[in-house]
């Protein structure tokens, strides 16, 4: 996703609004097995401070997860801030957050895949009382019970419950 920043090269000290929409990526969330359900969408102002662009703004979109317990599918809303500096040179090499402009375009799609990808937690849960997968039977214990394992205890520890 590119910011077309020309008009903007033109007025020192003014800033322009820019409202974008584009699919993400499934690729990008295929490796922790999600995918976005909704186009990312983003509202951005960007500034024109003489020496660089300075812009601010929001991202959100929906993706699908899997549910680190009970590995059903759940959809996750992701709303996050944007912050994002481009220059139409690179002034340092160390300065990986700084968007180099290549024909007046800012590829700004890497830095919202960053954000959402941090938004991401490590072990997702469809809710935070998800109660997971019976270990006996494999049942989800979300949608019904069972009765398998509730009085199997291991006879090693059989000795333990004379003790109170």
């Amino acid at each position: 996703m590119k910011v077309n920043l020309k008009s903007l090269q033109m007025r020192t000290m003014d800033s322009e609004e820019f409202h974008l929409s584009a699919p993400g990526r499934d690729s990008f969330l295929s490796d922790i097995g999600g995918r976005f359900l909704e186009p990312v969408v983003i509202d951005l102002l960007v500034e024109n401070t003489g020496k660089m662009f300075i812009g601010r703004g929001r991202v959100s979109t929906m993706i699908s997860l899997t549910c680190g317990r009970c590995l059903e599918e759940f959809k996750l809303p992701i709303t996050t801030g944007l912050t994002l500096n481009a220059s139409e040179t690179s002034g340092c090499e160390e300065d990986e957050e700084l968007i180099v402009l290549e024909d007046s375009q800012a590829e700004i799609m890497p830095r919202i895949e960053e954000e959402i990808f941090s938004l991401i937690p490590l072990n997702p849960l469809c809710s935070e009382g998800c109660k997971g997968l019976c270990p006996f039977c494999g049942i989800n214990l979300n949608l019904t019970t069972c009765s398998c394992g509730k009085n199997d205890v291991d006879p090693r520890w059989e000795k333990l419950k004379q003790f109170k």
